[in-house]
């Protein structure tokens, strides 16, 4: 019925008012098609910017999960090296240390402070040796440093002095050792 309609309207109309209604028919087809293929177009771009975020985001969360895995396995190996001298008190362990080098006649070890962070204790150890000489400190330093040891020399004093012609070493050591803390399982 409307395709008739039209039919007789196209049919009525003079060959000049044919041509302009038909120019016009095509502008508006031509219109409508340019602004679905601008607007798919728009669509388009903004779909690939956020499928671009999308995949810079899942980077970013594979790096952070790698960083993560790579942070647990240091972790639990930091753990597990904490709990190999779990038993083991620092004085103790630089007493053993000074006796294998010689030195632990001249050996004074003082519990300065003590520190918690969640489940790491931190204790801090005023260690000094007396009339030693240089070999001796180095490898009385070697000793502690390379035992394993949850350790960190934070501070040396050296003070030097004369003993019958031979120039010896008075040495205080900060030294800070680390424990790990048992948690207490929590229940609900």
């Amino acid at each position: 019925m409307i395709k008739e309609r039209f039919s007789q309207l196209v049919a009525t109309m003079s060959p000049r008012d044919r041509a302009l209604f038909m120019g016009l028919v095509l502008l508006v087809y031509g219109s409508v098609l340019g602004g679905f293929w601008w607007f798919g177009k728009g669509i388009l771009r903004d779909t690939h910017s956020r499928v671009s975020d999308e995949e810079q985001t899942l980077a970013t969360l594979s790096g952070l999960a790698s960083d993560q895995a790579t942070a647990a396995a240091d972790v639990e190996r930091i753990e597990s090296e904490l709990k190999k001298h779990a038993g083991t008190d620092l004085s103790t362990f630089v007493e053993k240390a000074a006796q294998k080098i010689g030195v632990s006649t001249s050996l004074q070890v003082r519990e300065r402070e003590t520190a918690e962070d969640g489940n790491l204790q931190s204790k801090t150890y005023s260690v000094e040796v007396q009339k030693v000489t240089l070999q001796q400190v180095k490898d009385f330093l070697f000793e502690l440093e390379s035992n394993g040891y949850p350790l960190k020399i934070t501070g040396a004093r050296f003070k030097t002095t004369t003993q019958a012609g031979i120039k010896v070493l008075n040495v205080s050591l900060d030294v800070t050792a680390y424990k790990l803390l048992e948690v207490a399982a929590v229940t609900p």
